[in-house]
């Protein structure tokens, strides 16, 4: 892929040893000028949060995010009256898992409102792939009947020989039609030319997609010269892509709940570096009678106004053993530069999965259950070895919690994925007068010497919690902290310090209006402690939290100072660090606004303004002319 990269306006194909040259009219390999094509020729422009993201191997691609590319009208009107009888339209991408291809969307289209079009469309459900053309009465649709596979990098090329336009998957010619269309015909009427955006306004955007080498040529290809292009193709990652910028979201929270766009639950919360990381599992729409729950989410913010959502970090289908495919409540942790991420399947047992950076993506550490129901003793029903929650202590020592129907704990080993079996599996005992038996959903934390276990009670479920000297109890019931949550049978909470302000994470029922319990809502409320140290009552709030504090550029250095662990070179456009690390750029209001880990930080595509790079250790401020 790299060396097709710099040949930027030209494909060179190998074909039984002889080196073919073909150029294209027009090109776009995203590793030069932000939205522009290789020849700096049309300059286009990103929509909503899509952008260029570098990829884990240095190569930069098209991130549609929730949004598109707007490759401009000019662009089209020009290319498309070259395109009189023999042409080739080509383009590389991988569908990412968050996007589900249940709706039409289109991969690109040339445009005049729906009258007159061209381009590559997935057909609802993900089983037809095809090329479209229209002019006025006129319509010719090439249907593959073939869908594609998510998180896998594709090929399809479209060439027109004359009269036949044959569609290509993966370098396999899949069908040909006599087609006595051609671009040119309608070129001049063109008002609309994007990627990752249908003319039709019913359509879904083709989001949470990664574009590469889009070309049209003003030839027809041979056969040998699509599967050329193919063979390249075949050079990119073909598990779990992931860039390192793989952000398909932002929003700025307005109140409770935090997040609105989908349906969220069970959240646990992480403060790694200078950044808030919110982990749950996303229920399915409204309307339900039961739970729905495959895959967990990764929520992040740096001020608590400003959010950023990951593409899907962990699918309940990447364990193999989870039978059902659910996605229950689960907890992040960071050791020694890996992060855990401890997940409960409802009947199956508890998990672990492994990634080298918060939002993952994450693997299963185990190929099997961790823990299951033999570990769970004292009680019968199916569903007791559920919501883990883990927790080191100062001595370095990592402890894992879980439990519905009673409280279960194990000593974790050094490799997080073991538990010490000398230790072996302990009840966690909890003396005083509950109102209400425990239920599920234990968090642990600790503060001023005390061991906090809140956990919830009855049901419908109200949060309580006792507190101990030991972590592993006996604990002593101490109240009640956060009462029944609206319009949600259950209550799961998270208990965390974020710069210096304590914060109660849970879920609610606040968005769904069909007035079940099965499709919540992560909201954050503050949490604040009395004058012997313990919790004072959570008081739900639709205004939720206010934004901290943004940072202050006068008290930050320059990226130039002596010493500083970044350099911005002469071109204004990238920021090097000595070693790979994590970074993060934030504008002078605090919001993110690019993320990632690597050596190199492209700037290109931000505006003009001051920023602040961190690597969680140090920060500098720059300004992008």
């Amino acid at each position: 892929m790299k060396s097709l990269k710099m040949l930027t306006a030209s494909a060179l194909l190998v074909l039984s040893g002889q080196i073919f040259a073909q150029t294209p009219i027009v090109s776009y390999s995203f590793e030069g000028n932000a939205a522009a094509d290789d020849n700096n020729q049309y300059v286009g422009s990103f929509v909503s949060n899509a952008s260029i993201v570098e990829m884990a191997d240095g190569n930069h691609v098209l991130y549609t995010g929730n949004g598109y590319m707007d490759l401009t009208v000019a662009m089209a009107q020009a290319v498309a009256a070259s395109l009189t009888g023999n042409y080739s339209i080509s383009v590389d991408f991988c569908i990412g898992t968050v996007n589900s291809l249940s709706s039409f969307c289109w991969m690109y289209a040339f445009a005049n409102s729906t009258s007159q079009y061209l381009g590559l469309i997935n057909a609802a459900g993900n089983a037809d792939w095809y090329y479209e053309i229209k002019n006025g009465s006129t319509t010719y649709s090439v249907r593959t009947t073939s869908g594609v596979t998510s998180n896998i990098w594709h090929n399809v090329t479209v060439v027109q020989n004359g009269n036949n336009c044959s569609v290509y998957i993966d370098g396999v010619w899949k069908k040909m039609l006599t087609v006595s269309l051609f671009p040119a015909g309608f070129a001049s009427s063109i008002t609309g030319a994007y990627l990752g955006k249908s003319p039709f306004a019913a359509d879904a955007l083709m989001s949470n997609t990664f574009i590469d080498n889009f070309k049209i040529y003003g030839s027809a290809l041979t056969a040998d010269e699509v599967s050329a292009l193919y063979t390249t193709t075949q050079g990119l990652s073909t598990t779990r892509i992931t860039p390192l910028s793989n952000i398909v979201h932002r929003w700025e929270a307005t109140g409770n709940p935090v997040v609105t766009h989908k349906y969220t639950c069970d959240p646990a919360a992480l403060v790694y570096n200078d950044t808030l990381f919110i982990f749950s599992g996303q229920d399915a729409t409204g309307g339900l009678s039961a739970y729905n729950i495959k895959n967990w989410c990764c929520f992040a913010t740096t001020d608590m106004k400003h959010f950023w959502e990951y593409e899907t970090p962990l699918l309940a289908a990447d364990f193999s053993w989870n039978t059902g495919l659910y996605a229950y409540a689960a907890q992040v942790i960071e050791r020694n530069g890996q992060f855990y991420w401890y997940v409960s399947t409802n009947t199956t047992g508890i998990g672990v999965a492994v990634a080298n950076r918060p939002e993952g993506p994450y693997t299963d550490a185990l190929g099997h259950a961790l823990l299951t129901n033999t570990h769970s003793t004292g009680a019968t029903h199916a569903w007791r070895t559920i919501d883990p929650t883990v927790f080191i202590d100062d001595d370095n020592q990592a402890w894992l919690f879980w439990g519905n129907g009673g409280c279960w704990c194990v000593k974790l080993n050094a490799d997080m994925i073991s538990y010490n079996t000398t230790y072996g599996v302990k009840k966690i005992s909890i003396t005083g007068d509950m109102p209400f038996g425990f239920t599920e959903a234990p968090w642990i934390h600790k503060k001023d010497g005390k061991y906090f276990l809140s956990f919830a009670t009855g049901f419908p479920e109200r949060i309580e919690y006792a507190v101990s000297d030991s972590p592993d109890g006996p604990y002593t019931y101490v109240g009640l902290l956060n009462e029944i949550a609206g319009n949600s049978n259950t209550n799961h909470q998270s208990i965390v310090e974020y710069k210096d302000h304590w914060y109660f994470i849970y879920h609610n029922g606040g968005i769904q209006t069909d007035g079940g319990s099965y499709s919540r809502s992560v909201c954050i409320d503050k949490l604040e402690f009395d004058e012997n140290g313990f919790y004072k009552p959570v008081i739900m709030t639709t205004q939720g939290v206010d934004m901290l504090v943004a940072p202050d550029p006068d008290a930050i250095e320059e990226i130039s100072a002596p010493q500083s662990p970044f350099l911005l070179d002469s071109t204004g456009q990238t920021i090097t660090m000595p070693t790979k690390s994590r970074y993060q750029i934030v504008d002078i209001l605090g919001r993110s606004v690019k993320t990632g880990y690597g050596k190199s930080v492209s700037i290109s595509n931000l505006q003009g303004g001051i920023y602040i790079i961190s690597n969680g250790n140090e920060s500098r401020k720059f300004i992008k002319k």
